[in-house]
């Protein structure tokens, strides 16, 4: 860049479509969930780019949860040249404006997978770790896995829809047995377990299911994805809550399969999160195996991160 390039930072929506997506394709090996779920975002999220000469350049977005007192960045972008020019700290610097001036706004809120910029950013006295999920990546294929979908007996096993959820979020006795962490994480945003924030992330790509005690009707397990078609393929984000066996993860991840194979796509890229101690990695490993989907080490990192910190400026992270 040079002294006579202008350099601007804006809003976009969803006309903007094309040339924020273009700012970055290589994202997350190819499992990039933008370009799916960006005209679904932008119905609860505001997004800001710095173009060079008129140029996209950088790309983040911001949303307001937990009945608008916690901002959430996420989905940064930088095009491939402008690396190490400060372009990225121009956005958050405007992004930062907005948080500051939303008389609402307590606190912000973001994740990583990165251990060593996570414990950069806890070196700073406002910020604390609020989520510490490990999770475990599987691939596979549809036509391998849909035969072995009726291999697993039926369980207590529905799927929960906008008003359960929002009635299971308002029972405290549910969700200090089912949350105990006070989050509930849905791709890769920790949202507080208010009744409100059903809104912003049940959509079409989200898929909820519960299973528990048939007689009583009590919800014992609740599993969260995320699945849409990213340019490798099917990219699906699970989330397990609960008291999980090996009997209801098989149950879950049995009906999560199909709902995979509902996609028009052969592959399929799977994520599981869960919180350590509660169910081992070798049952989820086991489980996925019975369906045909393999551990892979494609994915370097095993752990999301979230950290939380008050409505002043963000780290520069």
């Amino acid at each position: 860049m040079s002294v006579t390039d202008v350099i601007e930072c804006r809003k976009v929506g969803l006309e903007d479509y094309d040339e924020v997506i273009d700012i970055r394709t290589d994202v997350f090996g190819g499992r990039d969930y933008l370009p799916a779920l960006y005209k679904t975002m932008m119905a609860n999220h505001t997004g800001y780019v710095v173009t060079v000469n008129q140029i996209m350049v950088a790309f983040e977005c911001l949303s307001f949860i937990d009945d608008g007192e916690t901002a959430i960045i996420r989905s940064l972008r930088l095009r491939k040249g402008y690396e190490g020019r400060g372009l990225t700290y121009r956005l958050r610097d405007v992004i930062n404006d907005v948080i500051v001036r939303n008389p609402r706004a307590k606190r912000y809120v973001y994740t990583m997978d990165s251990k060593t910029i996570a414990e950069k950013n806890l070196a700073v006295g406002n910020l604390k770790l609020v989520v510490h999920r490990k999770f475990l990546f599987y691939q596979g294929k549809v036509s391998a896995v849909i035969p072995n979908l009726r291999m697993v007996d039926s369980t207590t096993c529905r799927i929960l829809n906008r008003d359960d959820l929002k009635k299971l979020l308002s029972s405290k006795v549910d969700t200090d047995r089912l949350f105990p962490n006070g989050r509930i994480i849905v791709d890769w945003v920790p949202y507080r377990l208010l009744a409100s924030n059903v809104d912003h992330f049940f959509n079409d790509f989200c898929h909820i299911l519960g299973s528990g005690d048939g007689n009583s009707g009590r919800i014992e397990c609740v599993s969260v994805a995320i699945g849409c078609i990213a340019p490798s393929g099917i990219r699906y984000d699970l989330e397990i809550y609960g008291n999980f066996t090996e009997e209801s993860f098989l149950a879950h991840v049995r009906e999560h399969l199909r709902k995979c194979s509902t996609f028009d796509s052969e592959t399929i890229n799977f994520f599981v999160h869960y919180e350590p101690g509660i169910l081992d990695a070798d049952v989820i490993t086991k489980s996925m195996q019975h369906f045909g989907m393999n551990w892979s080490d494609l994915v370097q990192t095993d752990t999301m991160y979230g950290i939380e910190g008050s409505s002043a400026p963000m780290s520069k992270y």
